[in-house]
């Protein structure tokens, strides 16, 4: 898999005329590329030949993605958009790459090296997100200016109507199941909520939208009494009707409201069409790794993997979106690290080394995030028998921090900068080295706001990236899932590590063979990996909410690995955030999805043999082939 028969160990013996021919070709044809708006194109010559020679390392690389998995079971048709395993447990895999050519320059005085980067990206889309889940108000996640109304108390409305369509949602799914006392708890539980909640606040508020709303509640909980009815005699066609009318109603109100409150406060956003967005396919999640060499730059400049310290590679996909313009990550919390944005959105970085234009615009990935609207949250996690567990929590609930480290051997911690990595996990413990040539560092995870392509506005979401050196290249890998704990009462998102990550490396044999798939997978140890990179999304009791057997339940019948959660086993409620431990189960479903911030990558062997094109050709058709899905 190495080219250079020399080995990855022994790359600083290199002579520098051998490292200098493997990008010369490109430098003395083409020059260096203007790279994230920093520079023009800049004529080289013999003098870049020779800074070139004096880099410690490749110039070359080959792209990276995540392995996207195989269904859960053999009879299983897992797609992109996600498919069930039995006890409503769905999953969804990541769909085609976008493998892009992305080279980095590095500049010493006016001498200009070229090095070859690529990144690939994958989208993850589900199917009615909103299905049988409920809705809680967005004040828990997005942060404006002061949502407690001016008296009349439509924020509190706002909340109670989106909880009211939670218990619509629940009986609606329990109707469809025929599911008598299910849909019996959700249709009390609407009743009382309107007759509690509902009905005070709209004593109190003296709007027009309030009339309206007050008028209309009597026309649904009429609804609602003439369902309940109709499943008490089996008549599941009627209660599906009349639910349904109900519904539509409470969405109506729902669609005011949002009117009424962006009206005072631009920017927040409509619920009405996040709720229709969510109904349809949308997109819960995407993966990025991004691959350059690990080589050591001319004179003492350090190294490119140096350069992209957490909180860059956190700059290049999160900007902090504050009404003046962009800034630092999180209102600069952890340093600028000399991180600026020009006018056009694009990182300006001291330094140097410049990235692509794709990663300094923040173009890899399709959805734009924000960290400015994230001060109510944080990131919860435990450690576990063999790993670690995190999630997005509310910031009043006892958080380990904005953004944690999270170490394959189960540590947390919140850094007091991102200028540096936290020491690697080396990915061979038998050998002699420093750790450094095939290694993977803890995995930094953050709440964002994210807004995908699609979507027409903001979503809460959890970011997390690590760096990882394998064949003499380093690999920044990660991405987002959309975080329910912030979006719905009764969900939780988990983002779970039980050790490095494992990398397939493939060769074009590989991937023109009949059993390319097998080729991959026989490569990791871990059972668990065969997975790759699925969301997998189960819905449990009520009762098992404040257990530990609710991240149980899901990852044994998700997963299905061999030990069931293969030691997850210390996660309580506090993950859970907000939520009470007084739950006695009467409140229907509830729903947690899961994803493995350890899933595999594949790698392409063979540096410095092919063009960008065939490699990305070539990594291309392997992790789109439709068998390994």
């Amino acid at each position: 898999m190495d080219s250079d028969p020399t080995g990855p160990r022994n790359r600083s013996r290199r002579s520098t005329d051998e490292v200098g021919t493997t990008r010369r070709a490109v430098l003395a044809a083409g020059g260096a590329v203007a790279l994230g708006g920093l520079a023009g194109c800049t004529a080289l010559d013999g003098a870049v030949d020779r800074a070139s020679g004096r880099v410690l390392g490749t110039t070359a690389s080959t792209p990276a993605a995540f392995y996207a998995g195989r269904p859960l079971s053999d009879d299983s048709a897992g797609d992109a958009g996600g498919d069930r395993n039995g006890d409503d447990t769905r999953v969804s895999y990541a769909g085609p790459a976008d493998v892009r050519y992305v080279p980095a320059t590095a500049r010493a005085g006016s001498r200009a090296i070229e090095f070859e980067g690529f990144s690939a990206s994958q989208v993850t889309k589900a199917q009615d997100y909103n299905s049988s889940r409920s809705n809680k108000p967005g004040g828990r996640w997005w942060v404006g200016p002061g949502d407690d109304d001016d008296g009349d108390g439509l924020a509190a409305i706002h909340g109670v109507e989106l909880e009211l369509l939670g218990h619509v949602a629940t009986a609606q799914a329990a109707v469809a199941r025929e599911a008598k006392d299910e849909a019996e708890r959700a249709f009390d539980a609407f009743l009382d909520a309107t007759t509690s909640a509902l009905r005070p606040e709209l004593d109190k508020c003296g709007t027009g939208v309030c009339e309206t709303i007050r008028e209309s509640s009597e026309v649904r909980e009429q609804g609602v009494r003439i369902a309940r009815r109709a499943v008490d005699e089996a008549d599941w066609g009627t209660a599906a009707r009349e639910i349904a009318g109900v519904e539509e109603i409470v969405l109506g109100d729902i669609e005011r409201l949002d009117g009424e409150l962006v009206g005072r406060y631009p920017g927040r956003p409509r619920f009405a069409d996040i709720i229709e967005y969510l109904r349809g396919e949308p997109t819960v999640g995407e993966r990025f790794a991004v691959c350059l060499p690990d080589a050591e730059l001319p004179g003492d400049l350090g190294s490119l993997a140096e350069e992209l310290t957490p909180g860059r590679v956190l700059a290049y996909f999160a900007a902090s979106r504050e009404p003046d313009g962009l800034r630092a990550p999180f209102h600069d919390r952890y340093g600028t690290q000399g991180i600026r944005y020009d006018a056009d959105g694009c990182i300006r970085l001291d330094g140097p080394v410049s990235l692509h234009r794709d990663l300094a615009c923040q173009e890899i990935l399709t959805a734009e995030f924000d960290t400015y609207r994230t001060e109510n949250r944080g990131i919860v996690g435990y450690s576990t028998e063999g790993g670690a567990v995190v999630s997005g929590a509310p910031a009043s609930a006892d958080i380990d921090g904005k953004c944690v480290f999270v170490a394959a051997d189960g540590t947390l911690r919140e850094p007091e900068t991102l200028d540096s990595w936290e020491p690697p996990v080396n990915l061979d413990p038998d050998s002699d080295d420093d750790g450094l040539l095939n290694s993977v560092s803890p995995t930094l995870v953050c709440p964002v706001g994210v807004t995908p392509a699609d979507c027409p506005c903001p979503l809460p979401g959890l970011f997390y990236a690590r760096r990882i050196v394998h064949d003499e290249q380093v690999i920044f890998a990660g991405g987002w899932l959309l975080d329910e704990g912030a979006l719905y009462e009764d969900s939780v998102t988990l983002l779970f590590d039980e050790g490095p990550t494992e990398v397939a490396s493939v060769t074009s044999r590989d991937v023109e063979s009949d059993d390319y798939d097998g080729r991959v997978v026989e490569q990791f140890s871990r059972d668990r990996s065969r997975y790759g990179s699925a969301v997998a999304s189960a819905q449990v009791a009520g009762t098992e909410m404040n257990k530990v057997e609710l991240i149980e339940a899901m990852a044994s019948r998700a997963f299905q690995t061999d030990e069931g959660r293969n030691g997850l086993n210390a996660v309580n409620v506090k993950m859970l955030g907000e939520r009470g431990d007084d739950d006695d189960g009467d409140e229907g479903p509830s729903h947690v999805s899961a994803t493995g911030l350890d899933a595999p990558l594949v790698h392409l062997a063979g540096v410095g043999e092919r063009s960008p094109d065939e490699d990305i050709g070539l990594l291309s058709r392997g992790i789109d082939k439709k068998d390994i899905r």
